[in-house]
């Protein structure tokens, strides 16, 4: 016990040591040159066939385009008009990664599994894929390259602040819905988890009140490596706009789950189909380690003392609202490792018997959650689909060797004295078990794929219809109902003056 606990101070003060040493290391070795990668024709389009295609679009350490005229972005838009049906998804990679690295061949196998899902199939969509590139590497000496830490922050913040990342979204998501059927699903991971985060939060308040829907249709947010100010912010401001009830919405084909009711009045939204979701893995060493002693040391050399006294999300509406407390607790903990913001779980579920024909994935894309349940069938850290578009190859099924089932609860519900106040509202805060997400990089294993596959689904369950053939009534499956339009309502105390 003494050795490990000795081991564990150990490893904390060389991480410190590492943090502290990082503003040096970047002026000492300096950064990659940002220039384009595939300066020149269509070489950013790093797929275009049957199963998938792919482009990539880069941008530079102020966020602006790195391809200064703009072909990057064109040869983009051209795929997407070209491409009927289009399932676009678009992924911002983390820090570390690049135009590059080896996040674009993992990202080509979730395409290509997509691709090949029998969902997809039945619904003759096409998979275009879109990887958002930035200068997440800016050292490449071993070891040292863990040391930029804030600089590579600094830069995605930048981005995040900028306007070119949005406007490729608006364009690539305009280009996209040109097309009867379409739907935009964007990814962010670590810091790029970060751009993503606050790209569709300032969009989401820009677009408030208004008749226009935001430019994409789910975004899913791995391990962001943010603070979590600006969350605290959307979900009080979620809360006062919106009240939990636990009746499902008519007409929604998933009877288990609730709805948003605006209070303003209007369309109630489906507990299933939030527009942003955040998954957090439980033992992510780099979001709940690193980043709280990244950000402790930098408030510290930064001089910052002295700290507004916030609400704590949860019972805003109520005569006597939760705890204020000091920001810096935000400030220093991301979204997903803060108490105060985590709304779901996903715990582990009994169920009769598990599916035999398919793995997880597929099952969980072609079939409707039954209450919250979804399955994963491969064993931990099984990278299949990954490693396969890693080397460029289609990516197999996921092996089904270790059948698992699980739930995504209300955090109330698995612990009521840790998040039984926490805020329920259309903005979902999620643990993960890391036999699904294991640590800050194990976003694309099979496991999490299926959880992916499961979220989509929820976001677009499918409608079952009665059709009449030669007499007969037959209930058959129809494509997915896509999700309503989402903006923020108008606040009541504004409906109520108009």
């Amino acid at each position: 016990m003494k050795v490990s606990r000795f081991r564990g101070v150990a490893e904390q003060s060389e991480l410190v040591l590492r943090l502290l040493l990082a503003p040096a290391a970047v002026v000492l070795f300096g950064c990659t040159s940002p220039s384009p990668s595939y300066e020149g024709g269509r070489r950013n389009i790093l797929n275009d066939d049957s199963e998938y295609k792919l482009a990539a679009i880069e941008f530079g350490e102020l966020g602006s385009y790195a391809d200064p005229y703009g072909r990057e972005l064109s040869n983009a838009i051209d795929l997407l008009r070209n491409t009927d049906r289009p399932l676009l998804v678009v992924y911002i990679h983390g820090w570390h990664n690049s135009a590059t690295s080896d996040d674009v061949g993992r990202f080509k196998g979730f395409l290509s599994r997509l691709s090949t899902s029998r969902q997809v199939i039945t619904n003759h969509l096409n998979v275009v894929g879109v990887y958002f590139a930035w200068s997440g590497d800016s050292l490449k000496i071993p070891v040292v390259n863990t040391l930029t830490f804030w600089d590579r922050k600094r830069v995605a913040e930048r981005i995040a602040s900028n306007g070119d990342c949005l406007d490729a979204i608006e364009q690539l998501s305009q280009a996209a819905r040109i097309h009867e059927k379409s739907y935009t699903f964007l990814i962010g991971h670590s810091f790029g988890g970060l751009i993503l985060e606050r790209t569709v939060e300032h969009t989401l308040r820009t677009l408030q009140g208004q008749k226009v829907k935001p430019p994409w249709d789910l975004a899913l947010i791995l391990n962001p490596a943010s603070d979590s100010v600006l969350v605290r912010q959307l979900v009080r401001d979620l809360e006062s706009l919106y009240r939990y009830d636990p009746r499902p919405v008519p007409d929604s084909p998933l009877k288990w789950a609730g709805r948003y009711e605006p209070r303003s009045g209007g369309d109630p939204i489906s507990e299933n189909q939030p527009t942003i979701v955040e998954l957090q893995s439980e033992n992510d060493s780099a979001t709940g380690l690193t980043f709280p002693i990244g950000s402790s040391l930098g408030v510290f050399l930064g001089g910052h003392w002295a700290w507004n006294r916030v609400a704590v999300p949860g019972g805003s509406t109520d005569p006597n609202p939760r705890a204020i407390i000091s920001e810096r607790e935000f400030y220093l903990h991301t979204p997903g490792n803060s108490r105060y913001l985590i709304n779901y779980v996903v715990t582990p579920w009994k169920v009769p018997e598990f599916p035999q024909e398919s793995d997880a994935f597929d099952y969980n894309l072609q079939n409707n959650s039954e209450n919250g349940v979804f399955y994963t069938s491969a064993p931990k850290n099984s990278q299949a689909a990954a490693n396969a578009g890693r080397q460029s190859k289609s990516a197999p099924a996921a092996p089904t060797t270790n059948w698992l089932a699980w739930k995504i609860l209300y955090a109330g519900e698995k612990d009521s004295a840790q998040y039984g106040g926490n805020a329920r509202v259309p903005f979902w805060i999620v643990r993960v078990p890391s036999q699904i997400i294991d640590n800050h990089g194990g976003i694309w294993s099979d496991n999490n794929m299926a959880l992916m596959a499961a979220i989509f689904r929820m976001h677009r369950p499918i409608k079952k219809q009665s059709i009449t053939v030669s007499g007969h009534t037959v209930i058959r499956e129809t494509v997915p109902v896509p999700a309503k339009s989402y903006v923020l309502p108008t606040r009541p105390e504004l409906r109520k003056q108009r």
